[in-house]
């Protein structure tokens, strides 16, 4: 990698991390764009090189740790503790980031032009149908298991505890309501297609 595409690799995190530290001191609506640009030490016209608009700054800031958190999950054992690790970890970065920015990424997500929750989401979904589907080629799971449809069962409980955070502005804890989910529905998800239901 060449000095400019390191320099450009550099002042994009610089805009991230501005934008990041901003928008969880201040909220989302409370941050412009010159403010982005001025926290990061590049001039306005530069976050428009990386960025069309603040709230995809917002999503970027979302994907950030994905990667890792997907890792980790793989490597936890068995396909429920892969699941539990997944939603945990993904929570756990949620509540880190934010609530502001948690709750601009919702508002963006649910605008039918808005692309960055719908990935978001594609995501997620394809993240823990293939941890299910890997189950089922393991000998974890039987094979009649309907991984699309638990899927979607595990997905809805996820989303409707991030957005409860959000409806009640930080009213309640996001990471210890899944880990009730992780301890007390996910087993009972799991449990009808195991292979051995001890």
């Amino acid at each position: 990698m060449g000095k400019r595409q390191l320099a450009a690799q550099e002042t994009r995190r610089k805009i991230v991390a501005a934008a990041e530290k901003l928008i969880r001191e201040k909220g989302f609506a409370a941050v412009g764009v010159a403010d982005i640009a001025a926290e990061a030490g590049v001039a306005k016209g530069t976050f428009y090189t990386y960025f069309e608009r603040k709230e995809d700054v917002v999503a970027e800031i979302a994907y950030r740790r994905y990667a890792d958190i997907e890792a980790r999950a793989l490597c936890s054992g068995a396909v429920e503790r892969q699941i539990a690790a997944f939603l945990r970890g993904s929570m756990q970065y949620i509540e880190e980031t934010g609530l502001h920015i948690c709750q601009q990424w919702l508002s963006n997500s649910v605008q039918p032009d808005d692309t960055q929750g719908k990935k978001k989401l594609a995501y997620d979904l394809d993240v823990l149908q293939s941890l299910l589907r890997d189950a089922v080629i393991r000998g974890e799971l039987c094979a009649d298991t309907p991984a699309e449809a638990l899927t979607e069962d595990i997905i809805a409980a996820y989303y409707g505890i991030v957005t409860l955070w959000s409806i009640t502005n930080g009213g309640m804890d996001p990471v210890d309501h899944i880990e009730r989910f992780a301890e007390q529905t996910l087993p009972r998800i799991l449990t009808p297609y195991r292979i051995n239901k001890e």
